[in-house]
């Protein structure tokens, strides 16, 4: 409590999202497969409340509708985008701006109490806040999109809201979306949205460099008479004219600049910094991406000044084209700045940064309901041994969509590669684990399958579980934590490889790592003579898995 942040987010058929519920408590990292809708939640909390996402030719169109329909069916009502933000934590001069569309929003069970529930404003965990709701639906009368946003309160009596969210209202939350590639790209230049444009308007500066620039271009003379080869070709044309139309009226054509407009110069126009060639400038977008990085933090440091730091970032995959330290110091810097930072990220330099209960896992169900696990560890799971292991365990499973969960190391890279190679042989028959969304995890231990089976359905994954022979009372706990439970009939994986692969394998495996120098020396004095019989290989065979797991 105490600053400004979004609190909650309501999304109904946007993109890929039919319908979703998101809380948000102070800075989070989204975590989810690809197209699971992480940039959907961005895009949706810029409709409500990014202060120039309406200011655009079209907010919305056709494919920013669930599924394309944005048509009414018969005896149904037309089809609209929801996007509904609550923002809380608002100062004494947000009050007062917002007096009107005040409601009050409650930590404890995350709901909001309307605009007469004052009395609870000295309750410890109630804080005043605003929520801005965002419709958009097609007009058939006049076959455009309409996009609109408003405050919920102050309502008619029929449930209208009254007071729309405009530009200069929605700018004082400071919300700004980052997006991965585009953010960059555009930040020195003049389009609505670009980080140059939100400072000018941050700091209220009012340029008058567009109709000075329209004037010079419109009495620029960029090709005409100077030019005596395109001079024929004009002054043909001026006399092929001078035949039709009055002699006044056929002057020789010129090319010029004039028929631009303010939105035309918005695009075109661009900064150029050095190059490191003396005499020679390119455009900002050129440099590296180091050069535009520190452009970007230096511009976010400035709109972050100048608001007091009552500013919301919201930056999608901060690792592209960064070195893992720099990933982690962008990240950092972007905090520091923030109210409220919200970012998405598949980089575990990035995502080790974040505690786990600022960690949101996102999955969408079949229905496309877009569902939201806060992570908890599980008692069992101590937060040492989850930061420990983050890198390397982990972060690959909570960015899945489904986890295999196995006992140790062995059958991690076991179960791999077989489905690997299996792929390779028969690809009509079988897939690799990653091309099906498959992320293996080592449990570290037998004892460890059921809870971190568990832990992980606790956060949307579907999980399987491969275990060695249990008791039937350990078989049915792994099996009640799992959607899908596998007990193979050996008491080890190295019983499975004994009894599942040939002793003529056996044999010409050692013999391999020993023609390789791969050999433990170990078990040197395992290694059979080279005429032994098949059968004298398994126990060198199995020693050596029993060497490699320890």
């Amino acid at each position: 409590m105490g600053f400004v942040r979004i609190v909650r987010v309501h999304i109904e058929n946007f993109r890929g999202i039919r319908l979703a519920d998101l809380h948000f408590d102070g800075t989070t990292v989204l975590l989810g497969d690809n197209n699971t809708g992480k940039s959907t939640v961005f895009e949706a909390i810029e409709l409500a409340i990014g202060a120039d996402r309406l200011a655009r030719a079209q907010a919305i169109d056709e494919h920013d509708f669930h599924g394309g329909r944005y048509l009414a069916a018969e005896d149904q009502p037309a089809p609209k985008i929801v996007a509904e933000v609550v923002v809380a934590g608002l100062d004494q001069q947000l009050c007062d701006r917002f007096r009107n569309n005040i409601e009050f929003w409650r930590h404890a069970d995350r709901t909001l109490i309307g605009p007469g529930g004052a009395n609870y404003i000295t309750t410890p965990d109630v804080e005043p806040a605003v929520r801005i709701r965002f419709e958009g639906a097609y007009d058939p009368d006049g076959d455009e999109f309409t996009a609109k946003t408003w405050f919920a309160v102050p309502r008619t009596d029929d449930g209208t809201p009254t007071s729309e969210c405009r530009s200069s209202d929605k700018r004082e939350f400071g919300f700004l979306h980052l997006r991965a590639l585009r953010t960059g790209s555009r930040a020195l230049s003049m389009e609505r949205g670009s980080l140059l444009d939100v400072i000018l308007k941050t700091y209220e500066v009012r340029t008058r460099m567009w109709e000075t620039l329209l004037h010079q271009l419109r009495n620029l003379d960029v090709v005409g008479a100077s030019d005596p080869e395109f001079g024929k070709i004009l002054t043909a044309i001026q006399d092929a004219m001078r035949e039709i139309v009055p002699g006044e009226w056929a002057d020789a054509p010129h090319l010029r600049v004039s028929e631009l407009t303010r939105e035309d110069l918005r695009r075109v126009l661009k900064s150029f910094l050095a190059t490191g060639v003396p005499g020679y400038a390119a455009p900002f977008q050129h440099q590296g991406s180091g050069t535009i990085n520190a452009l970007v933090l230096a511009m976010l440091g400035l709109i972050a000044e100048r608001r007091k730091g009552r500013v919301i970032f919201a930056m999608e995959e901060p690792e592209l084209s960064l070195p893992p330290h720099v990933q982690q110091r962008v990240v950092d810097k972007v905090r520091g700045l923030a109210s409220q930072a919200l970012f998405t990220s598949h980089s575990p330099y990035v995502i080790e940064q974040f505690q786990p209960e600022q960690m949101t896992v996102l999955q969408r169900d079949p229905t496309a309901l877009l569902q939201a696990s806060a992570v908890v560890l599980p008692p069992s799971l101590r937060l040492k041994i989850f930061r420990d292991g983050f890198r390397t365990r982990f972060c690959e499973a909570l960015l899945a969509r489904r986890v295999l969960v196995v006992k140790g190391k062995t059958e991690f890279v076991a179960y791999s590669t077989v489905a690997r190679r299996a792929a390779e042989l028969a690809p009509g028959q079988y897939k690799r684990l990653d091309s099906l969304g498959w992320v293996p995890f080592d449990a570290g231990g037998e004892t460890n399958v059921a809870s971190f089976a568990g832990f992980f359905r606790s956060v949307g994954k579907t999980v399987a579980t491969i275990f060695d022979q249990q008791t039937p009372e350990a078989a049915a706990v792994i099996q009640l934590a799992s959607d899908r439970a596998f007990e193979q009939p050996y008491a080890g994986f190295e019983d499975l490889l004994r009894a599942e692969i040939s002793p003529a394998m056996h044999k010409w495996f050692v013999q391999w790592l020993a023609h390789q120098n791969e050999w433990p020396p170990a078990l040197q004095n395992l290694l059979p003579p080279a005429d032994s019989p098949d059968a004298v290989y398994a126990a060198p065979f199995l020693a050596l898995f029993r060497v490699r797991t320890h």
